[in-house]
């Protein structure tokens, strides 16, 4: 019976335990199904991953976008805050410069009105003012010499009159030069300007040759051109410093408008009174003047601009002509969208005839 026990438990054990084979066979199956399942599932891993990544890098690229979206609006608006700064720190300026003038002309005037008064107030040293009353003998005759007014004295530009009387006055460019008679505007824009071309009914001519222009042409009370020559020894005088310009415009329904240039210098004939210098427009009117700086001045028989046309020729006007003009104001005077008219073109974007022109100069 040990024997059968022996026996027995020997052969169980071999029942039990498995063979070479079979642990092969397990082995291989386990490789065979294992490996498969892990991959595929790493693979669904990997690809949840790249889908994720793709996400995130789509992201930041909007991201990256934004920035410089906002970089660049950022950038435009403090170019624009400081263009604006810069405008209205030109503004306060020229601002300030028009309240020193006010002042000035409150203080002239109220000196003025005090003088007078003091005079008014004794009657008998006004009288020894103006007249000598004493009776003279003159040296040939035994009758009295009459009193003698000396003329008024010209002045170096309009803003030196101290009368703010609109008119007719002498004016010397410097102490060597003959004084000539020019037209003073002291009402509009704090007075003081010289006008140096006036048009309001057409009724004269401004189709004309170099020499005229030169010389000037017309009657100072009335519609005229001063001249290229004074105009050139008016802005490049030392005694009266820089000038600035005004143009003031109408049309033929009455709607006013004007342009302002804080610097205007004309040079001489060897430079064919080239438009020099032009500086800062303001106003109402639109800047047509820029276009014309630095050109030379062209008239019917003086071809002198920048185009293949004679521009002066073919617009019967003479004027700073670039290729050709925005500004004509030297045009026909016609209530007409022509480009031949009296115009500026930025009243109303057009070639549009107006009825009223003015140009004027004063010292800075």
């Amino acid at each position: 019976s040990v024997c059968f026990l022996v026996l027995f438990g020997t052969m169980r054990a071999s029942a039990d335990t498995p063979s070479a084979t079979q642990t092969e066979s397990v082995d291989v199956s386990a490789a065979e199904i294992v490996p498969g399942n892990v991959l595929e599932i790493l693979l669904k891993q990997l690809q949840s991953m790249q889908h994720k990544f793709l996400e995130l890098q789509y992201e930041l690229h909007e991201q990256r976008e934004a920035v410089t979206r906002y970089q660049v609006t950022q950038e435009k608006t403090s170019a624009d805050l400081l263009w604006a700064m810069q405008r209205l720190d030109k503004r306060l300026s020229l601002l300030e410069q028009d309240i020193g003038r006010n002042m000035s002309v409150v203080q002239e005037r109220s000196f003025q009105i005090l003088t007078q008064q003091t005079a008014c107030a004794n009657g008998d040293k006004l009288r020894e003012k103006l007249f000598d009353y004493s009776p003279r003998l003159s040296p040939d005759c035994g009758t009295p010499a009459s009193p003698k007014l000396e003329p008024l004295a010209p002045f170096y530009s309009c803003k030196d009159v101290r009368s703010g009387v609109s008119g007719t006055y002498r004016i010397r460019v410097n102490s060597e030069t003959e004084p000539f008679p020019v037209y003073c505007e002291q009402q509009q824009f704090d007075g003081g300007w010289l006008v140096i071309q006036s048009r309001y009914d057409g009724s004269l001519n401004f189709n004309r040759n170099w020499t005229e222009y030169r010389n000037g042409f017309g009657d100072i009370k009335k519609e005229f051109w001063i001249g290229l020559e004074r105009l050139h020894q008016l802005t490049t005088a030392s005694s009266a410093g820089q000038w600035e310009l005004i143009v003031e415009l109408k049309d033929f329904g009455g709607r006013y408008k004007y342009a302002r240039y804080d610097a205007f210098e004309i040079s001489g004939e060897s430079d064919q009174y080239r438009l020099k210098i032009l500086g800062e427009y303001s106003g109402t009117a639109g800047d047509s003047m820029a276009y014309h700086e630095g050109m030379k001045f062209s008239t019917t028989d003086q071809d002198n601009d920048e185009s293949t046309l004679h521009c002066a020729e073919k617009w019967e006007s003479a004027w700073w002509h670039n290729e050709c003009y925005y500004a004509n104001l030297n045009g026909r005077y016609l209530n007409e969208d022509d480009g031949k008219t009296m115009n500026w073109y930025d009243f109303d974007n057009n070639n549009q005839g107006l009825s009223y022109s003015r140009m004027m100069i004063r010292p800075v």
